[in-house]
């Protein structure tokens, strides 16, 4: 099944036997209903891997949360006389550790599971002729006897989130629902306009990995830099009208659905879901972020390393000194300034292609975004609505940010 990870590679994974990782362990904490897995003694050369689990009680259905996000993972269960067998695959095109520990995700059972200790780990070292080792593993298996209802965050399924949201300037009632693939929630999250002026906020200069970002326009392949590592197969996009981007996107990772075939175009995309699509597009290594400048953030939260890094790379600086706001939902505006400051970070054009729009509601523009949105305006990333407007206040959707993301990539 690994195989199916590096598909587009065409050479053939020889899997042997051996006790190659012989420090390796598997370590599960089941919380009522959720396992939470982790590897010890990886080797920084482990690009993919697949875990295979057994549940004795036969659950199906059953959902996984990368802890980060990879290039490429997904789980494979089989159920045979009432025991589940779950597979866990991942895929991350550069290595998946640099400190041997690696905190895969979540899966999330219907009922408690009762998950065997043994257990086999499939490694790929995709720098050694894509020699792959197999190990039979006991895993370490803790169970606690209360559920733990404050990890909520990780729940939520790394699908690249791509949608604007309507953020009205009034009071600021946070979006508490359950946000599953990325979807943003559907509900409108009205926010001070004290919220509207964190954007404003000077960027931060400490932008450590710019210089590993300086990008020529005139070289840059948008194919090398981001090469295809499946075919995604949605059914609700077919007749879209974003569906050639949202596609672009998909099978070069960039870009998730909330499921195999479902996408979801028309849900609302919040503000650490958009920001996580940036991070991808900057193929950041997730475990050398973490932040806990934010309240609002939490150190498990599987947003947490995409916020970090946009805070470090000066693409955000939060709603305020103390606050990210993950879960509003990202207006127009919000977007409008976060492409251009990630253009600027990675160096990519935003030239005058297009002639300024005078849009009807430019005085209801921000002052912090009036400059980033004529830029992007102009370059032809984001238009304005059909009346005239450019509606700075309102959501995009998952399909909108698809195609804001896949126009500011193909213009380079």
């Amino acid at each position: 099944m690994i195989k199916k990870i590096i598909s587009s590679i065409v050479i053939t994974l020889l899997f042997v036997t051996n006790v190659f990782a012989a420090d390796t362990t598997v370590s599960i904490n089941i919380d009522n209903k959720v396992a939470t897995i982790k590897l010890d003694g990886i080797s920084d050369n482990i690009h993919a891997l697949q875990l295979n689990l057994t549940d004795e009680n036969g659950n199906t259905d059953i959902k996984f949360t990368p802890f980060t996000s990879y290039t490429y993972s997904y789980i494979d269960e089989k159920n045979e006389n009432g025991v589940t067998t779950i597979s866990i695959v991942i895929d991350n095109g550069g290595a998946l550790t640099e400190n041997g520990t690696l905190n895969i995700g979540d899966l999330t059972f219907n009922n408690t599971p009762k998950l065997s200790n043994n257990v086999s780990l499939e490694l790929v070292n995709l720098n050694d002729d894509l020699t792959g080792n197999t190990l039979d593993l006991t895993a370490d298996i803790t169970i606690k006897e209360e559920d733990n209802s404050n990890n909520n965050d990780n729940n939520n399924n790394n699908d690249n989130n791509d949608s604007d949201n309507n953020s009205s300037n009034n009071n600021n009632n946070n979006n508490t629902s359950s946000n599953n693939g990325f979807s943003g929630g559907g509900a409108s999250v009205n926010r001070p306009s004290s919220d509207e002026k964190t954007e404003i906020t000077t960027q931060n200069s400490n932008q450590e990995e710019n210089t590993n970002n300086q990008n020529n326009n005139s070289k840059i392949d948008i194919d090398s830099m981001y090469p295809i590592v499946k075919q995604s197969n949605f059914s609700d996009i077919n007749t879209h009208w974003a569906s050639d981007s949202i596609k672009f996107l998909a099978d070069r990772g960039i870009i998730n659905g909330m499921s195999d075939t479902e996408f979801a175009p028309n849900n609302n995309i919040t503000r650490a879901e958009f920001i996580t699509l940036l991070a991808k597009l900057d193929n950041i290594n997730e475990n050398k972020y973490k932040t806990e400048n934010f309240t609002d953030v939490p150190s498990n939260a599987w947003f947490n390393p995409y916020v970090d890094w946009a805070s470090k790379t000066g693409i955000t600086s939060g709603t305020s000194n103390a606050t990210f706001a993950p879960n509003d939902n990202i207006t127009r505006e919000q977007m409008a300034v976060m492409i251009e400051r990630f253009c600027e970070y990675k160096q990519f054009s935003l030239n005058n292609n297009k002639e300024v729009i005078n849009f009807t509601d430019n005085s209801h523009i921000s002052s912090y975004a009036q400059n980033a949105v004529t830029k992007v305006q102009q370059a032809g990333i984001i238009n304005g609505r059909t009346d005239g407007s450019f509606a700075p206040k309102d959501n995009a959707t998952r399909a909108e940010a698809a195609q804001i993301i896949y126009t500011m990539l193909t213009i380079q």
